[in-house]
């Protein structure tokens, strides 16, 4: 217990010191990366826009800041001949990563808390925040437009063009058919709030398809036009209520890149869908195991970081080198397989935990 609470007195702050220098380096990279945006938004938009990103972010340090810590408290070890002393004490080197590895454990349940509860939906206002608020001040809505955005009950929203000054929805159509019978809402404009859209000068009208055949035999055809052709009303307002959010549908819609929108019980019950395509539930496999791999390489890398940095991290330097080789061999092996899966060449389970197995494998071997 003494030699156990050492290496954790030794280990905790070097862990910390990892993960908030990893933390800080991660957002600089997506602040340089919309630097050209970022003049003269205000201070606090742009602070709570990185804040968006660190549950995410924090996923993917965990690991990383953890095989630094490692190495350097295992390295420093080496350095200072502790190593023939644990084995000289009939201490075997793994028992010695034991602290370790519970604290690897510890941050695996972490991430997948964050995976399950945080990162979703920080993910969804990292989107919302930058089209809406920074890149565009308020007028996020335009790179929706063009678009079919299902509303819910069977509704779906098409605006032809976006008024920046105005931030309103231009030439707006609302469809929607209950059976054979079809609703269509235009607009000329249009706002969205909240689950609310308001239109203005509207027009609404019904179209019976089911009885459109019998207008080639109709003996009244005019009569028989308008029970099939209705214009059921026009006006200045109308407010229609909407399933979808302003803002999810920004963060849905917005663009193509995947930031993790799905909880891992999202993803479960998207793979279980049964009416989803092979396709489609191929990729649900592989991004269902991809989200518990992930976190739990937190536990896989320690055993091979603390070996490597027993024979070989002697000194500071290349400690830290050593750290930095083995984040990217892991995170390497992790997206080759993620690739290798995405195309059909191996199965996703496969794709998802293969470098997981592969760097425990190593890890037992090079601590027995």
């Amino acid at each position: 217990m003494t030699l156990y609470r050492h290496l954790l007195k030794e280990g905790l702050p070097l862990f910390l010191l990892a993960l908030l220098f990893l933390t800080a380096v991660f957002l600089f990279g997506f602040f340089y990366a919309g630097a050209r945006w970022l003049e003269g938004v205000p201070i606090p938009k742009i602070l709570r826009w990185l804040s968006y990103h660190v549950p995410g972010v924090l996923v993917q340090v965990f690991p990383i800041a953890l095989v630094t810590a490692t190495v350097l408290l295992f390295g420093r070890l080496a350095a200072e001949g502790a190593q023939f002393a644990l084995l000289s004490a009939g201490i075997p080197l793994f028992r010695a990563a034991l602290p370790l590895l519970l604290l690897g454990a510890l941050l695996s349940l972490i991430a997948l808390y964050l995976q399950e509860y945080v990162v979703p939906e920080a993910n969804n206002r990292v989107r919302v925040a930058w089209w809406d608020e920074i890149h565009t001040q308020g007028a996020g809505l335009f790179r929706l437009k063009g678009m079919q955005i299902p509303i819910g009950q069977g509704k779906s929203l098409y605006f032809q063009d976006f008024d920046p000054e105005a931030k309103e929805m231009v030439g707006v159509r609302i469809t929607a058919f209950q059976g054979e019978v079809g609703t269509f809402l235009f607009a000329e404009r249009g706002t969205w709030e909240d689950k609310t859209l308001t239109l203005r000068n509207y027009r609404y009208y019904q179209v019976d398809f089911g009885q459109v055949p019998g207008l080639e035999t109709a003996p009244d055809l005019l009569a028989q036009v308008r029970r099939v052709f209705r214009a059921v009303s026009q006006g200045k307002t109308l407010e229609v209520a909407s399933d979808l959010s302003r803002a999810r549908a920004i963060a849905d819609y917005a663009d193509t890149f995947s930031f993790g929108q799905d909880s891992l019980s999202a993803a479960w019950r998207k793979l279980k869908d049964p009416f989803l395509p092979p396709l489609e539930k191929w990729r649900a496999r592989l991004e269902l195991h991809s989200k518990l791999a992930l976190p739990l390489s937190n536990l896989v890398l320690v055993l091979l970081a603390a070996a490597m940095a027993l024979r070989y991290g002697k000194s500071a330097g290349l400690a830290l080198g050593m750290s930095v080789v083995l984040s990217l061999a892991y995170y390497g092996a992790f997206f080759l397989g993620r690739s290798l899966a995405g195309v059909g060449a191996i199965p996703p389970e496969l794709g998802a935990w293969g470098a997981n197995l592969l760097f425990l494998l190593l890890g037992v071997r090079a601590l027995r």
